[in-house]
């Protein structure tokens, strides 16, 4: 199941492109996505972010025009946790162990088509397991609790 609070950032000149990424994420479950057509655009919403993007889905050509490294830029950029970059040309994404997922950063060469991004969505949207409550031991199979009598209330159902 998506995390339907991932904020998501797609950066294509090409506005068929961002038109199609937007509709594959959204068929995905994503709908808080901001798409921009031109490096500048990206470049203010990163930087008036008050919360830090979840992905950014962005062309690398779109930086490189304005002499900018996107990878780079997305790698010592707080406010972008994770990046799909890639270049204007069938795609497979890499696979990632699970301990080196924190800021997962991939570059692909060409515009990815719906099985890349499911797979990657999966890696970087994956449920985190944070704790579990340990089972109770059952002493004995056909032990069950005693239920307590409480005092009627005005809650309490009459007969």
């Amino acid at each position: 199941m998506p995390n339907k609070s991932m904020r998501i950032l797609i950066a294509d000149e090409h506005p068929m492109q961002l038109l199609q990424l937007e509709k594959m994420l959204n068929g995905m479950g994503y709908y808080r996505i901001a798409p921009v057509e031109c490096f500048e655009d990206l470049q203010r919403l990163v930087q008036a972010a008050l919360q830090p993007f979840n992905l950014l889905v962005g062309n690398i050509d779109l930086a490189s025009h304005v002499g900018v490294d996107l990878e780079r830029f997305c790698r010592v950029n707080p406010q972008i946790q994770h990046a799909l970059l890639y270049q204007s040309q069938h795609l497979k994404v890499p696979a990632i162990p699970s301990g080196e997922r924190q800021a997962v950063n991939v570059s692909l060469p060409k515009v990815p088509d719906n099985e890349t991004m499911q797979t990657f969505m999966a890696i970087i949207d994956s449920p985190k397991v944070i704790g579990q409550l340990p089972v109770p031991e059952r002493t004995h199979p056909a032990y069950t609790p005693r239920r307590m009598n409480f005092a009627p209330t005005v809650f309490s159902r009459q007969p």
